[in-house]
């Protein structure tokens, strides 16, 4: 598939990858994906180069799609370690917590709404 400057830069939108970040992870100059990013420069990158620039944004997490580009799914074990991580946490969060009084709105703020 014939990947256009436009799908680059909303690649690197997706992915919140700076210029610079996908240079070097691409092993390019920013200048490079500066050529890649505009309609005229892209058609004096090389092939190859398009292609290094297209997997270190595919290993990033986009995943390009005819006329477009997505953010690719986690793998359901990713996931799931995820969600088992943040349960985790919360739980001695909770734990932490035991005993102690819950602040409110009142203790936060002043009669006038301001910071206490």
């Amino acid at each position: 598939m014939n990947v256009t400057p436009d799908q680059i830069r909303a690649a690197r939108a997706l992915l919140h990858l700076p210029q610079d970040e996908l240079a070097r992870r691409a092993h390019v100059s920013v200048v490079t994906i500066r050529r890649l990013e505009s309609e005229v420069g892209a058609r004096q990158v090389t092939p190859i180069v398009l292609d290094g620039v297209c997997r270190a944004l595919e290993q990033a997490g986009a995943e390009f799609i005819p006329h477009g580009v997505r953010r690719k799914n986690a793998p359901r074990a990713q996931a799931e370690r995820l969600f088992t991580d943040l349960r985790a946490i919360s739980l001695r969060s909770a734990e932490r917590l035991q005993g102690h009084d819950i602040l409110t709105d009142h203790d936060l703020y002043d009669e006038n709404g301001l910071p206490a």
